[in-house]
Parts: structure tokens; sequence; C-alpha cells
């Protein structure tokens, strides 16, 4: 909680801490800027318009993991984070000389350095009241040199939250904050688009939308991969070389062996100004980028997407089927079956039903005579070929 720090810095006897001793809660040796306990958050919700989980939000803690991976430094791994992409190096390149400028082990946080109190100018005496003067947290962290609605660089100053501003960059005998300093357009590209990684959770780039946590790692990337000295570099030291030299600025000596959040401002600016420049200058394609993740900054090249073959039509048409198709079958069947079971019960009533005698169809008994020959019971013998008797016999 800076604006705590600030309002204690107003008093010259008291301490952040003697502000929270009411709560009952012991900070006399925690950073509420990177870490605040939740007790003290729940206490100063209770004692202000803000939810604890907005007050969350204004510390470095509501920054994880998209900024940071912690706010503890143990947990922080420089090469993880600064190293795991390659943008305008080839990934393995002079990494014994980046890898010098890692710091001891639990001593690190990325874009952390001393808090200072910066500040836009413009945007504070735009302020209706007094009552409303305050500064952003993002603001108070090297990863932002302007102020991304008036361009200009951000000023150092001394804040009394609600009350007054007394600007590092003032005339001799003047009240007034001197001209405000405008900065490079890819500084203020970059620096948009770490606001909007701050407040939205992803950033566009030329290869489509990418999410905070890439976009904070990437630029450190780029970061480190402009702080490698050229002659490390081999073949990959000319865009190094060209990228600095757009910028008018030479090269901070120290950034061969320093950390970027261990630079002094001065060294911070220049630094993230070759940054911007590089980023901008891979984006328009104006210098080769050996790194493997540079593709995330270019757009997209057309990929046509193949049609396909043509369905064949076969030779005889297919019939159209239609829902009732299954219905009207099922009719006809059921239909049938009826018919079936109809003649079947017919032709048995016709079985059983008894016939009238005719004597013109029917066939004679044959008897046997004595002599063995087979006789008629009628008048005369008849053929046996015959099955069925004349009406008439010849004379």
């Amino acid at each position: 909680m800076s604006w705590l720090a600030r309002t204690s810095a107003l008093y010259s006897l008291i301490n952040t801490a003697d502000l929270l001793d009411g709560l009952g809660v012991d900070t006399s040796s925690v950073d509420l800027d990177r870490h605040t306990p939740e007790p003290v958050l729940s206490a100063l919700a209770q004692r202000s318009t803000c939810t604890a989980e907005r007050l969350r939000e204004m510390t470095l803690a509501g920054c994880t993991p998209w900024l940071l991976d912690s706010t503890d430094p143990t947990e922080c791994d420089f090469d993880t984070y600064v190293h795991q992409f390659s943008v305008l190096l080839p990934a393995g390149l002079a990494m014994a000389d980046r890898r010098r400028r890692a710091p001891p082990a639990g001593t690190w946080l990325p874009w952390v350095s001393t808090l200072t109190t910066r500040a836009c100018p413009l945007c504070i005496d735009t302020l209706d009241t007094h009552a409303d003067i305050a500064v952003m947290m993002a603001q108070q962290y090297p990863m932002l040199t302007s102020c991304t609605k008036h361009l200009c660089r951000l000023e150092f100053c001394s804040v009394v939250p609600g009350r007054l501003v007394f600007w590092d960059r003032t005339p001799a005998g003047s009240d007034e904050h001197a001209p405000p300093i405008p900065v490079a357009a890819a500084v203020a590209e970059i620096d948009r688009r770490s606001v909007t990684a701050l407040t939205c959770g992803s950033v566009e780039l030329g290869a489509g939308r990418v999410h905070a946590a890439v976009w904070f790692r990437l630029l450190r990337t780029v970061v480190d991969e402009v702080s490698t000295p050229l002659v490390r570099t081999g073949w990959w030291a000319k865009p190094l070389s060209a990228i600095w030299k757009s910028t008018g600025r030479s090269r901070p000596l120290r950034t061969s062996w320093v950390p970027f959040e261990d630079l002094r401002w001065e060294e911070q600016a220049a630094v993230l100004t070759a940054a911007a420049t590089a980023i901008i200058a891979v984006e328009n394609d104006e210098i080769f980028a050996g790194g493997a993740d540079a593709a995330l900054l270019r757009p997209r090249s057309y990929e046509p997407v193949d049609p396909g073959t043509a369905p064949t039509r076969s030779r005889s048409p297919v019939p159209a089927r239609s829902a009732w198709d299954g219905v009207i079958a099922a009719i006809d069947a059921a239909a049938a079956g009826v018919a079936g079971r109809t003649d079947v019960g017919h032709d048995a009533a016709t079985m059983s039903r008894p016939r009238t005698p005719d004597s013109s169809r029917m066939i004679a008994p044959r008897t046997m005579n004595t002599t063995g020959t087979s006789q008629c019971s009628t008048r005369s013998r008849v053929s046996t070929t015959f099955l069925r008797v004349p009406n008439s016999l010849p004379a």
C-alpha cells in the first residue's frame, strides 16, 4: 500500500506500522506493496469503501501470476522468466554472458525495483480537486515509462495523497513543473500494451491475442537481449547495433552484468526504448529476428484452406426418400399379413365342409369275383386306366 507509506511520510514521528496499529496485525516486517496479509485487507475494507478483493488488486500480489510468478523472491527463477522465450537472438546464443546478469537466488523479482513515486504531470493538472490526487501502482514500476493517455514521460515527484504534489523537475523560483517530455511512438505503443495486459489480461499481437503473462515475459526477454554485449552475439551484432542507433542512445555499460531491475532509472529508460524499437521493427519486418518466438510479433501469413474433392454424382439417381416411406411399407406389410391370415381361414373352412355325392363324378367301387378278376359293381367291366366313368357307355 504505497499510499500508506506516503501518508506516514507526511508525519515524521510515525511509520506505516503505526497507522495499522489498531488492526491487531504485526506489519512491521511486511512489504505491504508486495503482499498484504488477509487480516489487513479485511480490516481496511471495513474502514473504507473498497472491498478486500479490490484492495488486493492495488498491491503487487494482485498481479500474480501474470506480471510475476510470486511475490516471494525465493519462488521466482531468473532464468525461467527471462530466457524461456527467444525473439531477437537464437535460443542459447551467448547464454553464458546473459547468465552473468542473473542475480543471486532468492533476491530477484521481475519488474520490481526500488519503489519510487512517479506520475503524469498532465494527469495531475486535469484533476478537479486536490482530494483526487493519487498515483497508479503500475506507474511506480519500471515496466512503464510513459503515460498512455498524454504520451509523455512519467515524472518523479513526492505526493501527499489528496493534498499536494512536489515535482522533482521544477524550475528554480517557480511553483509549476517543467514542461512534460514526449516519448517516442514505439515506447508509447509498448506502454499501451503493458497497461492493456494489466487491465484486460491479454494483448493483441501480430499473430493474434496472447495472455498477459506471455506478453510480460516476452518483453522481459527482449529487454535482456538488447542488453547483450555486441561482441558476444557474432553475426547478430548487426541488427542489435542498428536498434541502438535508431534510438539515438548508446547501450549503458552496466547492462552487461547488472539485471534490468537494478539499473538506474535513466539506464532503464534507455533499455526499454531499445526494446520497444526492436519489437516494432520486428513487427514491421524491418529487421530479421533469429528467435523462435519472433513469429508471435509478425502477422500470420495467409494459409489457403484446401476446398477438398467435390462429390461425384451417381449415374442412376437415388430416389428421394421420405419419412413416410417406412410408415407406408409398415402399413403394406401389416395389410398383407391380415390378407394371408384370411385366406388360410377360408381354405380350412372349405376343406372341413362335407361334399354332396355326384354319381357322374364318382368312381364305382371295385369288387373281386371268385375268379380273381376285378369287376365293377356297375353293369360291365371298365378299363382300370380311366379314373372317371363317362356319362354314357358305348353300346
